[in-house]
């Protein structure tokens, strides 16, 4: 029956009308046209040609090779393109570079100039055989198939990882991303998620909170972590400094990757990509480490199962351990084509991946008064951490004058916006204004200080 109405749709469209799809990306629509016409002309350079890229766009990779190959041996001179995109999602890196410097010669020879894409094909090869030589060795206890929309509600973290929100939970007027996942740490007093800028592409910005309960105007994350393409699904580490995230520019070998950076003095520091099995041709995002249950959690595409993507948990190490560089079926392993096999030998996960179910990432955090650092590393979150009667007077003291300085940092911020809007009446007010910031910081100092100094 399904043959029936393929045969009967392909004859409505004619040969050159199925081009012209083609020509515009309608590929599944283009296919059954061009099949049928290549099963009366089975050693037609073009229609091989057009079948095979159809193929390859419907992901059926395994069926477009063979035609693709019978293009290239009659001298299409894009089918060793398409074929070098083919070898590179099967990390036949060697292959794809193979198929790609044929294809480079061909447009030589025809003084035509190479395209972009093709160019960055090269790029992304050279990053992927460095990658290869490098796959980290991993524990990967689990894998689940989940639903692309909300993917991150799959994660069980504990709370004292943070957690993992949609753009919902922003303020009302703010710019998000889509999609994005904003992530809040434990205290929840903190903001961070992906946002157009003004060229439209994604950014990582933050917006703390301030002592009313109201939010900060969002800003970029300071440092280079945008400088090319998307970025977007960051998760902190529970230190506050390590950030993971995924971007797709120029650093990637397809789609998004996953990378790392630390927050140094003036801003976050260049970030890595880290690289194989956790990066793929495909997108790859959303890494997040539970250092309470010691788990790792990431998505990928990269088994493209149309509106599902693939959950992985896993292992994390202290210190990297990657494959010896000539492991027997180290690709496999960077592919994950079977994530049982890297399990411990008689290790048995049951227990762990049971606790990690009961956890509940939705549970409330109680969030503190405040947060108050003294030395020897304690951290009070509580009028009732206090020992000293005259420390916890003078914490009410340091608390009101934290809240009037935090209004006045919101009330200068509004000043000059003001005043880059063209309001120059504004200056008067907000150099007086810095002038009370500048001695409210010397007083909160103070008032820190005989805070600390009364307690111990």
């Amino acid at each position: 029956m399904s043959f029936l109405c393929v045969g009967a749709f392909a004859g409505a469209v004619t040969l050159d009308e199925a081009k012209e799809m083609y020509l515009q990306g309608d590929f599944a629509g283009a296919l059954p046209v061009f099949q049928e016409a290549l099963a009366s002309k089975p050693k037609d350079a073009s229609l091989n040609h057009w079948v095979g890229v159809c193929l390859m766009q419907e992901g059926r990779d395994d069926e477009a090779v063979p035609h693709l190959k019978i293009a290239d041996t009659k001298g299409i001179a894009e089918a060793p393109r398409y074929l070098a995109e083919i070898a590179f999602r099967k990390y036949d890196f060697e292959g794809a570079e193979s198929y790609i410097a044929k294809y480079e010669k061909a447009l030589k020879k025809s003084r035509k100039t190479m395209p972009e894409g093709a160019q960055a094909m090269i790029d992304r090869i050279d990053l992927a055989k460095t990658m290869l030589d490098r796959v980290e060795r991993i524990v990967i206890i689990d894998s689940v198939t989940v639903d692309k929309e909300d993917f991150f509600r799959a994660y069980r973290l504990t709370p004292e990882s943070g957690s993992l929100n949609t753009a919902e939970v922003l303020p009302e007027g703010v710019e998000a991303a889509y999609p994005t996942v904003v992530y809040m740490p434990e205290t929840r007093t903190s903001m961070t998620w992906a946002a157009p800028d003004s060229l439209e592409n994604y950014v990582l910005v933050s917006s703390n909170q301030l002592f009313d309960g109201s939010w900060e105007k969002p800003s970029p994350l300071p440092g280079a972590l945008s400088d090319s393409g998307d970025s977007n699904f960051p998760f902190f580490m529970s230190d506050g400094v390590t950030l993971y995230y995924a971007n797709d520019g120029d650093e990637s070998i397809g789609g998004y990757d996953i990378f790392i950076s630390r927050k140094g003095e003036d801003g976050f520091l260049q970030p890595q990509n880290i690289g194989m099995p956790y990066n793929s041709p495909y997108d790859d995002y959303m890494l997040a480490i539970d250092e309470v249950t010691g788990v790792g959690w990431w998505a990928t595409d990269r088994n493209r199962i149309g509106d599902m993507i693939t959950m992985y948990k896993f292992i994390p190490s202290d210190l990297r351990n990657n494959y010896p560089v000539d492991e027997e079926g180290l690709a496999a392993k960077a592919m994950i084509t079977d994530y049982r096999s890297t399990w411990e030998e008689g290790k048995d996960y049951s227990d762990l991946l049971e606790a990690i179910n009961e956890i509940d990432p939705d549970k409330k955090v109680k969030v503190g008064d405040f947060r108050f650092a003294l030395p020897g590393g304690r951290i009070y979150t509580s009028w009732d951490d206090f020992k000293s009667p005259r420390a916890k007077e003078l914490m009410e003291q340091y608390v009101e004058s934290e809240k009037n300085f935090a209004d006045k940092l919101s009330k200068l911020a509004r000043l000059r916006d003001n005043y880059r809007n063209g309001n120059t009446e504004a200056s008067a007010a907000i150099l007086k204004l810095e002038k009370q910031i500048d001695a409210d910081r010397t007083t909160l100092r103070k008032l820190a200080n005989e805070v600390i100094k009364a307690e111990n």
